[in-house]
């Protein structure tokens, strides 16, 4: 057994403890989120408590997130995904975990970005936030739209949001091992102020990222 794949089971074996499920996970191969991402978020919003939780891209942590805050008995998670197919199986599994009331799930098209882009371009696409009312977002996991999407797909994430999130804000990065992310991570800490912790370790590498606090520099 490789060293990799034993931490993997030993994290989905903490996560399966953790959950307070009646059903199984949806897989946790190939595109979804790895168990040792998904056991952190989980004992990360446990712990932490947030209020008001968004994701791009829906799957299993979707079901991971809306379990903690259940746990919790506090807060609600704004899912964005651009794919109806995937988004309706990740409702069924909702539903049948009776975890309605910790989600809004809503279907969005990717659209052209007209803001500022990291690769410099003007035909990027991101999810059409317009209508999307939030404020005060605690914490954020970006594990969308596709890479194949364009170069830093994922760079909009906070340069849309950054004005909405909470004071001491946290994003988690998944697929951090891969270039286009690891410098969207670099440009966000620059440029809106985030301390960045890198878990390289994690299996699609993790990144952390956590508002700083300017008052106290």
């Amino acid at each position: 057994m490789s060293r990799q794949l034993y931490i993997q089971l030993e994290a989905l074996q903490w996560l399966i403890k953790a959950l307070d499920l009646k059903f199984s996970l949806p897989h946790l191969r190939g595109w979804a989120a790895s168990p040792d991402v998904l056991v952190n978020l989980h004992e990360f919003i446990r712990e932490t408590k947030p209020k008001i939780v968004i994701e791009f891209g829906s799957g299993a942590s979707t079901l991971v997130i809306a379990d903690a805050l259940k746990q919790n008995e506090l807060g609600k998670l704004y899912s964005f995904d651009h794919s109806e197919y995937y988004a309706a199986k990740t409702k069924s599994y909702i539903s049948r975990e009776g975890l309605d009331r910790y989600l809004e799930l809503s279907v969005l098209p990717l659209v052209l970005w007209e803001g500022k882009h990291l690769n410099g371009l003007t035909d990027n696409l991101w999810y059409d936030l317009k209508g999307v009312e939030l404020e005060n977002i605690d914490l954020m996991f970006v594990d969308g739209p596709p890479g194949i999407t364009c170069q830093y797909s994922r760079y909009p994430a906070l340069a849309e949001l950054h004005g909405i999130m909470a004071e001491e804000a946290t994003i988690f990065m998944d697929d951090s091992n891969r270039e286009d992310e690891t410098k969207i991570c670099e440009a966000w800490s620059k440029e809106f102020s985030y301390d960045v912790e890198s878990l390289p370790e994690f299996e699609k590498g993790l990144v952390i990222l956590t508002r700083r606090n300017n008052n106290s520099e």
